[in-house]
């Protein structure tokens, strides 16, 4: 997209998006992934068995997808990440945080991620992010099926009050957050990288300063 949009609510994934995963995340979100697909298919963990389920996560799109593919219910995946102890693979990122601490004055925030509501306060705590500069909360507890389906995308839209072309969606994976999301008619942006399948993409998260608020490139603004 060539021209800037005109943007009234601005949405944020969470994991990946307004966290910055380190490799000691991955290594231990790969592990219990691994572990509970063990578990649920009653198979053992082997090389193999990665590959079984890395493929089903290509098919599906997300972690909450492919247990829901087994006939597992729409929380399972995150049931299991939440005992996860992530007390040591997040920290704040002044980035983010300052970025977001910014937007925030200058337009509606909100938040839609497929965690369970009850882990979000700590999460949030975690990366010193306030609860209260988001508008919305959307968590996957709150809608019927978890990202990539449509459910939370319709209700972002309903709960802004605005056409889906006036929001925004930000995310870190093209499939599980911004395909949904341009489907439905959200403007999208793919963070921490470049896709053409986005109407935008950032590197930086400041960079989303620019795109929202054209001529607002600098913080100190």
């Amino acid at each position: 997209m060539d021209n800037h949009p005109t943007i009234q609510h601005l949405w944020f994934d969470f994991d990946g998006t307004i966290t910055f995963q380190t490799p000691e995340f991955h290594a231990a979100h790969d592990e219990l992934r691994h572990r509970t697909y063990a578990n649920a298919t009653g198979k053992p963990l082997t090389e193999k068995l990665k590959e079984e389920f890395h493929g089903l996560y290509k098919k599906y799109g997300s972690n909450s997808a492919v247990f829901r593919s087994l006939g597992l219910p729409t929380n399972y995946w995150q049931e299991h990440f939440n005992t996860l102890d992530v007390s040591k693979l997040y920290k704040p990122n002044p980035s983010i945080n300052m970025t977001l601490d910014y937007l925030r004055t200058k337009l509606p925030i909100s938040l839609f991620t497929n965690l369970t509501g009850d882990k979000i306060p700590k999460m949030l705590s975690l990366i010193a992010i306030e609860q209260s500069w988001f508008t919305h909360v959307l968590s996957g507890d709150d809608i019927k099926e978890r990202k990539p389906a449509l459910d939370g995308f319709y209700k972002m839209i309903e709960l802004s009050q605005l056409p889906a072309k006036d929001l925004m969606y930000v995310g870190d994976r093209v499939d599980v957050d911004l395909k949904p999301a341009k489907a439905v008619g959200i403007q999208t942006c793919l963070m921490w990288g470049k896709s053409e399948e986005t109407d935008f993409s950032c590197e930086k998260f400041e960079d989303l300063i620019e795109i929202v608020l054209p001529g607002s490139s600098t913080l100190s603004k």
